[in-house]
């Protein structure tokens, strides 16, 4: 059985596509900004959660910076926006084999992200390590260290081209709405296969996007659609579950002796 979120069971109870979370508010997130200053106790929550996940991996002595990042910085912020709390550090001081150090990082982050439920404000805390000086392209970037902006937010000038980036995420809801139905015929070998072509579909979309039309490119935010609508943590457990339910077996029995 599959196990909803809160923040993306609406969806299932509504069955619309909803496209809120990508336009523009009149303001940032009143809960979080005063004067386009992050609120104290918002701001030393976050630094201690971000600090006390580097004591546990003991790279806590490596740490650069620790910035806020993702729609809660920015005008574009909405109900279901998750907070992206990046921990900065150089990958080389913790060892010099870079490429196991960010596969270490990017395990232990996604284990952090599934064990834990922090809530700030009813908004969910994620949290994620990003090498130092990594480009990153965000609309809003704060330094919680500094109590500053790195880059400061403004608000979109650009009209996004709502109408297409619904008919892609429309069409990509059908492939995994097509996927869900075979799940449920027990088709699990299909499922996997189909889940896992459909994922690197959907990344190939928006990387094409970002590179020719940027973040407002109608794939971008067909990738956002979903996302925000939970629909890629559905497609995430169709093939997950389709995979244990592949590698289960009530024939398989164990000889003792």
């Amino acid at each position: 059985m599959f196990k909803f979120s809160k923040n993306w069971r609406k969806y299932l109870e509504e069955g619309e596509l909803s496209t809120s979370g990508i336009t523009s508010q009149s303001g940032l997130h009143p809960k979080f900004w005063y004067r386009r200053q992050l609120d104290a106790k918002v701001r030393r929550k976050l630094i201690k959660i971000a600090e006390d996940v580097a004591r546990d991996l003991e790279i806590y002595d490596f740490i650069d910076d620790i910035i806020l990042t993702g729609s809660i910085a920015t005008y574009n912020w909405h109900t279901l926006s998750d907070i992206d709390l990046h921990i900065l550090l150089d990958f080389s001081k913790v060892d010099k084999n870079v490429g196991l150090v960010k596969k270490y990082l990017d395990s232990q982050k996604t284990l952090w992200n599934k064990n834990h439920d922090i809530m700030i404000n009813d908004h969910e805390v994620e949290i994620y390590f990003q090498q130092t000086d990594e480009p990153h392209e965000a609309l809003g970037i704060y330094s919680l260290m500094m109590a500053s902006w790195i880059r400061k937010p403004t608000k979109q000038k650009e009209k996004p081209d709502i109408g297409a980036a619904e008919k892609k995420a429309d069409a990509l809801n059908n492939e995994i709405e097509t996927i869900q139905t075979l799940y449920a015929k027990k088709k699990y070998r299909l499922v996997f296969g189909l889940a896992e072509k459909l994922k690197g579909k959907i990344r190939t979309m928006r990387a094409s996007g970002l590179s020719s039309g940027g973040i407002y490119s109608a794939e971008n935010l067909a990738f956002k659609i979903l996302r925000n609508n939970g629909l890629l943590q559905i497609l995430n457990s169709l093939k997950h579950l389709s995979y244990d339910r592949l590698m289960s077996s009530s024939d398989v029995k164990i000889k003792i002796g």
